[in-house]
């Protein structure tokens, strides 16, 4: 099975749109080696890069608070399965594990290719002062439960970033602003519902790390949504976009489920 990543491109036609948008997008770099992630949008020139979570590996309790929702057999079932994975890590996989460094590097070259915005994922439950002054220093647009307005091809984009620790009060507002809206989510879960129901005309995804194993085309498990996750990889309703992720932070090998890189192509 190839370690490679490769590029996977969709076009999307979107009304509200003044002129063509490339957007690459990227998720779940989980403090990994993603330079040749990098190397792969390089080549398409996007005009934006999303960063949509589980970039750092920044642990708290408070990011385990978006399982409340979930079944007590689901959280049960989502705790083994984490707690196996470090475990095969440790005894067979020693060298797969994160360094902040190859996050940092990611973030700092492409914000030189093109302007940077990043969510929040269930591994960055609060970041530390030095992950603050490097996003400063670097020009990433941080977005945890806050939006922008970003000049883009001669039109407005309105670009938010909601959190694994959502805010509902600031979703509601900015799906209610004007303009054509891009928000980058980590849990594709979270569409069903308040995000499917708004305005917002497209959500950028991640954490599901398009299924781990892939059989008959369909994503097998993600240890926090569980076996045989609805949202896992592709394109939902013309707007919900999923990466299957950059990296394999889990001892359990990825099969037929390449890491990728995104470039989303918006037409009018």
């Amino acid at each position: 099975m190839s370690k490679k990543p490769i590029l996977t491109q969709y076009t999307i036609r979107k009304q509200g749109l003044k002129a063509p948008l490339t957007i690459a997008l990227a998720a779940d770099i989980h403090e990994r080696n993603a330079d040749d992630i990098l190397e792969l949008i390089k080549s398409s020139k996007p005009d934006i890069i999303a960063v949509a979570g589980d970039t750092l590996e920044r642990h708290t309790d408070d990011v385990h608070t978006y399982y409340d929702h979930f079944s007590i057999g689901h959280k049960i079932f989502s705790e083994v399965a984490m707690r196996a994975s470090h475990l095969l890590r440790f005894l067979f996989d020693r060298k797969n594990y994160p360094d902040e460094e190859n996050s940092y590097r990611f973030l700092r070259n492409a914000a030189e290719l093109a302007p940077v915005y990043m969510s929040l994922g269930n591994h960055e439950g609060r970041l530390n002062e030095k992950d603050y002054e490097f996003i400063k220093e670097n020009g990433i647009h941080l977005l945890d439960n806050s939006d922008e307005t970003a000049v883009i091809n001669n039109q407005e984009i309105r670009i938010g970033g909601l959190s694994t620790v959502r805010d509902g009060k600031w979703f509601r507002s900015f799906a209610k602003k004007d303009g054509f809206k891009i928000l980058l989510n980590h849990h594709p879960e979270y569409y069903d519902g308040m995000i499917s129901e708004s305005d917002v005309d497209l959500v950028l995804s991640g954490h599901v790390h398009g299924g781990q194993v892939r059989i008959f085309g369909k994503g097998l498990i993600s240890p926090a949504v569980g076996l045989f996750p609805k949202y896992f990889w592709g394109v939902y309703d013309n707007r919900l976009v999923v990466s299957a992720g950059c990296s394999n932070p889990v001892s359990i090998p990825r099969i037929n489920n390449p890491r990728e890189a995104v470039i989303i192509k918006l037409e009018t």
